[in-house]
């Protein structure tokens, strides 16, 4: 308006200096150009989009407040039920959820309509700084369609936007409409079924639910993130539990089992289970006899499962790389002045020794050579057959690992566990229990007719000592009865 102005004031002037008669200036109405109504449009939409969530967001923060407000002031916890339950079926009934989501959803439109404006302004201006900011925007653009689009491929890709479950439902309406005129299957109708009744949030869980193999990389993250000796005594902890998840006992050993081995700069398994028997060992560590005697028996019983649970599968292909010294820890513990970290230590060595003696017997008759040296390497750890301090060695006894091992392990245990009862200690309920489940495990299998008599009349020596002491020890009366049930 102004130029227009100045433009009709000049014009003035030139007729004035000419002699000739003024005319009244006539203005035309001014009609904006089409790009600003457009740029207008365009970034109030913005504006009016990103403050709508700027509320919306303080909204939601607000109604959390509150909930977690009204739920925690009841006095007493049947209370707290019944308010926490009347909230969240609230929240539920009235979808509350599709609200946050919508919110973000905003967001990324006002985002886009700032720069629509700001390409359509630029081009009424200079076109080349517009094809510059137009390509920068068009590839961001495509970007974020990319990132939308790869988790409906790969499911467990972490990229997602608002515009990911529309793709999801346009890939499902597809497949929907590709299954239709197959509809006379069952199975079809059974798919068509699932497709219609799932949303992207729950295919993803579907799909984790049932694929097992993330079993294993999530113990190995697991055991990767335990720093210290607690939670690494936690994690085995969990052990026992875990082999017995689902029943499929040969995958749950082979995941605990490749934990065994090293992998990369992390420490393995095997070397971590050493440091904390090397712990529980009276006067190497440094701890009090309860944290002491808890860390020993979870280490024990983690490890004894272990050796049960691979005792039981068929599957022979499967190896337990086991360290040599922990039949070591072991046996020094089996004589802590503590008598339930010992029993947990006999209990653990008689299993282990048994477990060992079946994967030489049975990698000979295979023949690897290999594999029955290592495990005979452990053996002798676990035994002390190299150790001249130790019983078994100062007695000349040897093993017949071909024959007389299993029985031989059978008669240690017993003759341990009596040694333990003379020493004044009384058996728990539980710790019997363990007694017998640990004797159905060493004799399982065993024939008689099978060992040298050498063999069966020391095992009917340490019977007869039972039987002695049975008299005066009710706990060795009960181990005694343990023993007459499995022989029958």
């Amino acid at each position: 308006m102004s130029s227009r102005l100045l433009r009709q004031l000049t014009q003035e002037l030139v007729e004035i200096s000419n002699g000739n008669t003024l005319t009244p200036p006539t203005l035309d109405p001014f009609t904006p150009q089409r790009y600003a109504i457009n740029v207008n449009i365009l970034w109030f939409l913005s504006l009016c989009v990103s403050l709508s969530c700027g509320l919306g967001a303080t909204l939601v923060q607000q109604w959390v407040r509150r909930y977690l407000k009204l739920t925690q002031q009841a006095d007493t916890p049947i209370h707290r039920v019944r308010i926490r339950t009347f909230l969240f079926s609230g929240v539920q009934q009235f979808h509350v959820h599709l609200v946050v989501e919508n919110i973000s959803t905003l967001l990324h439109a006002s985002i886009f309509l700032f720069f629509a404006g700001l390409v359509e302004f630029l081009f009424a201006l200079n076109d080349e700084v517009a094809q510059v900011v137009r390509a920068i925007t068009c590839f961001f653009a495509a970007l974020y369609i990319v990132l939308s689009a790869i988790p409906v491929l790969f499911q467990q890709c972490p990229f997602q936007t608002p515009l990911t479950s529309v793709f999801w439902y346009i890939a499902n309406i597809t497949t929907i409409a590709f299954l239709f005129p197959f509809t006379c299957f069952n199975r079809v109708q059974d798919k068509i079924k699932d497709l219609r009744n799932e949303s992207f949030d729950s295919h993803i869980l579907n799909v984790a639910k049932d694929n097992k193999v993330l079993d294993k990389e999530a113990v190995r993250y697991t055991l990767n993130m335990c720093r210290d000796d607690g939670e690494i005594e936690d994690f085995l902890d969990a052990v026992p539990g875990y082999l017995q998840i689902d029943g499929n006992v040969a995958t749950r050993v082979e995941d605990i089992g490749s934990l065994l081995k090293k992998d990369g700069d992390d420490l393995p398994l095997g070397r971590r289970i050493l440091h904390l028997f090397s712990s529980c060992i009276h006067g190497e560590g440094k701890m009090d006899d309860a944290a002491r005697r808890r860390r020993a028996i979870t280490c024990s019983h983690a490890v004894s499962e272990l050796l049960k649970a691979f005792s039981s599968v068929t599957v022979k292909k499967l190896t337990l790389d086991l360290p040599h010294s922990i039949g070591h820890k072991l046996r020094r513990l089996s004589h802590d002045h503590d008598p339930k970290i010992a029993f947990a230590a006999v209990r653990t060595a008689a299993v282990m020794e048994r477990t060992l003696l079946d994967v030489i017997s049975d990698a000979d008759d295979r023949k690897e050579p290999a594999k029955s040296s290592e495990a005979a390497k452990v053996l002798a750890e676990t035994i002390g057959d190299n150790d001249p301090a130790s019983p078994r060695h100062q007695a000349g006894l040897r093993y017949d690992l071909g024959r007389d091992g299993r029985l031989i392990a059978v008669t240690e245990f017993t003759s341990n566990i009596l040694a333990l009862t003379k020493c004044s200690w009384s058996p728990s309920r539980q710790e019997l229990r363990e007694i017998g489940l640990t004797f159905k495990q060493l004799c399982r299998g065993l024939n008689a007719r099978d060992f040298s008599h050498v063999a069966q009349g020391r095992f009917v020596d340490v019977l007869c000592d039972i039987w002695q002491a049975q008299l005066n020890s009710a706990p060795t009366g009960t181990l005694y009865i343990h023993l007459l049930v499995l022989g029958h």
